[in-house]
């Protein structure tokens, strides 16, 4: 080979391969409404301005994303959308892919760093107009952009609280818009409180589209009350209402999503004779049971010991599995419709890479009749084929300790509701809960957003929390825990002495007390 390149008989060139690639797209522009026409005139007629879209899900905010880039492409411009889970990337990629072909370039965790890299050269060579993400995207080195489009924006996984640096991709998006004098899109079916505050008072423009564009009423939404229907289950995390929608629907041939915010078997194993529960040495939190593998899980430090049938602590065969992950549902599932086909997608399930879109892509094709996930099965998923929603319990976000409970509770039983009845088929919800008189839930209940949006602000502005103040959490750490708890009662002491008109709380115990041996 050498010897035929040096006589000038082979030429030798190097020739770079990206390792992801796009098809060359224009696949058929969909007829906007005339609401969705009034929002992108509306965005592509104002320059440096942050617009807030509330639109009810399934009103086509996609759509009115892809018409505003293609109005800043004519421009010559760019644009940035970020979307909050690596789950909707593939799917917005691939609606994205048809409509622009290669001139999109996708950045998210999920790539590996050789698809990264790529990536990011396209980007930075100007191979690519339009970049879709995760929050890292919104660093993405684009010159000229015309628009950042920020979909779900209500979504915390918008923030990096850990490893620095420390963002929120909104706040760096408005910041960006400041040197490109460029439009920001904030868009969700259930806006942030911060974000809809400011749109009322004139900071944010508002923007709404307040209907589903095939004219279809969002789906009939059913409160169970588990406190009643706990009675008929016979130990089943079902009742026979959802249990009976479900056979309906699969009877019919179309598919079903069912939403539980908890992966592994069951929240933790602990001893009936004697009450011991099995924690996690490094930190301090019980261990979740992950039956497929017969052990039990830290989800923290990643710690993880095999389970056997004996209690360390008395030595008795008293073990118990208490509360409930997506294994055991899928295992209640298999058992209560054995004919059915069950797709399981949860964080043990899709940490393989590519699973993601493989699993979208099986369930779109109807290659299943039940999907049951975490909240990545919530947001922005679009099934033409799906009628039926289930929540097997609601109150799993509304127990968390943080002001924002309700409000992500709100947000998730909202998003995960409008899974249901997108296409030309009627859609129902079916949400079980033991707090159905819950305010979070009630207007949920019925898709009014406005009413939460009300009824919260009215208890911030009296428990003097955000949008109403600012917040700021001083995080002490370290190894030992006597030295730094002595080391935040100083700080309590100094902030005392040093501020005016502030609330200081403190110093208090964080939510989880010890992570991987650290206080």
């Amino acid at each position: 080979m050498n010897t035929l390149i040096s006589k000038n008989i082979l030429i030798k060139e190097e020739v770079e391969h990206y390792r992801l690639n796009y098809s060359l797209g224009g696949s058929d522009k969909k007829i906007l409404t005339t609401d969705q026409k009034k929002v992108v005139d509306e965005v592509s007629n104002s320059e440096g301005k942050v617009h807030l879209l509330y639109g009810v899900t399934g009103s086509g905010k996609t759509e009115v994303y892809m018409e505003i880039i293609e109005h800043y492409l004519k421009l010559n411009k760019t644009s940035i959308v970020l979307v909050p889970e690596i789950s909707l990337t593939p799917q917005m990629v691939n609606r994205f892919q048809e409509r622009f072909g290669s001139r999109i370039a996708a950045i998210h965790s999920a790539l590996s760093e050789g698809e990264k890299y790529d990536e990011w050269r396209r980007i930075y060579r100007g191979e690519a107009s339009i970049v879709i993400g995760a929050r890292s995207a919104i660093f993405a080195p684009l010159n000229n952009i015309g628009v950042i489009i920020i979909d779900e924006e209500h979504s915390d996984s918008y923030k990096q609280s850990d490893p620095s640096p420390r963002y929120h991709a909104r706040d760096i998006a408005i910041m960006r818009s400041k040197f490109h004098n460029c439009s920001v899109v904030l868009g969700s079916a259930t806006p942030s409180l911060e974000s809809m505050a400011r749109a009322k008072k004139g900071v944010y423009n508002y923007l709404t589209l307040p209907n589903r564009v095939n004219g279809k009423n969002l789906p009939k939404v059913h409160v169970i009350d588990m406190n009643k229907s706990i009675k008929n289950t016979r130990g089943s995390h079902f009742s026979l209402e959802l249990r009976d929608a479900i056979e309906k629907r699969l009877s019919l041939g179309e598919q079903v999503i069912l939403l539980l915010n908890r992966r592994g078997y069951s929240s933790f194993v602990s001893c009936k004779n004697c009450g011991f529960t099995f924690k996690c040495p490094n930190c301090d939190i019980t261990l979740t049971f992950h039956k497929s593998s017969n052990t039990l899980r830290c989800h923290y430090c990643g710690h993880g010991e095999k389970v056997y049938d004996k209690c360390p602590e008395c030595g008795e065969k008293a073990l118990s599995n208490l509360g409930v992950g997506t294994q055991k549902i899928e295992e209640e599932l298999n058992k209560l419709f054995p004919s059915s086909r069950v797709l399981r997608m949860d964080y043990d399930t899709t940490s393989k890479k590519g699973m993601h879109e493989e699993m979208i892509k099986s369930f779109k094709n109807l290659e299943y009749d039940i999907l049951l996930g975490t909240q990545m099965v919530a947001k922005g998923l679009d099934f033409s084929n799906v009628t039926l929603v289930g929540v097997i319990n609601a109150d799993t976000s509304l127990n968390i300790p943080d002001f924002r409970s309700g409000e992500n509770t709100f947000s998730l039983l909202s998003q995960v509701a409008g899974r249901s009845g997108r296409s030309s088929k009627e859609g129902e919800v079916f949400i079980q809960t033991f707090n159905p008189d819950h305010y979070a839930i009630r207007y949920a209940s019925r898709h009014d957003y406005l009413s939460f949006y009300e009824k919260e602000m009215s208890i911030r502005r009296q428990l003097k929390y955000p949008p109403y103040y600012y917040l700021c959490n001083i995080r002490i750490s370290g190894k030992d825990n006597d030295y730094i708890s002595n080391e935040a009662i100083k700080i309590k002491n100094s902030l005392d002495r040093n501020l005016v008109s502030t609330i200081i709380l403190g110093p208090s115990s964080a939510s989880i007390f010890k992570m991987n041996n650290i206080y």
